[in-house]
């Protein structure tokens, strides 16, 4: 595909999403219970981490639990990786936290040689805060 000058247009590597779309929590959740969900596929070079951390960072506004969803991510650029962990020591110092979802052992293993122990991994969105959700379930019905 080309302009009208004749040059090749650059076609997009990755595609986003945020869910659910911005805006006030219902009520009565609290923004640390809140969760939203980045999904993202196709590959992942330099040019994709801003657009990634910027909407990581629109999510965390009206959510503490965000999962970045990379499970239709075919590659990652490793130079993109302390964005994400950066992002994910920004939520937990204000009590949220950052899971990220991944289905690619190459993916997966980028992500480990890249941050080490420091971000968390899950094999779905779903899976993501389950253990939070059984923690919160336990603590109301203590009260």
């Amino acid at each position: 595909m080309s302009d009208k000058t004749g040059r090749a247009l650059r076609m997009p590597l990755a595609v986003m999403a945020l869910a659910p779309a911005p805006g006030p929590r219902p009520h009565g959740v609290h923004w640390h219970e809140a969760q939203a969900t980045v999904s993202v596929r196709g590959e992942l070079d330099r040019d994709a981490v801003w657009a990634i951390d910027y909407t990581l960072s629109r999510a965390a506004i009206d959510a503490g639990r965000i999962v970045l969803d990379l499970r239709e991510v075919t590659h990652l650029d490793s130079a993109g990786v302390p964005a994400l962990v950066e992002r994910r020591n920004e939520l937990r110092a204000r009590g949220g936290d950052l899971r990220i979802a991944v289905r690619s052992p190459y993916v997966a293993k980028i992500l480990a040689a890249a941050s080490g122990s420091t971000l968390q991994t899950c094999r779905d969105p779903e899976q993501a805060f389950d253990e939070a959700r059984v923690c919160v379930t336990r603590a109301r019905r203590r009260q």
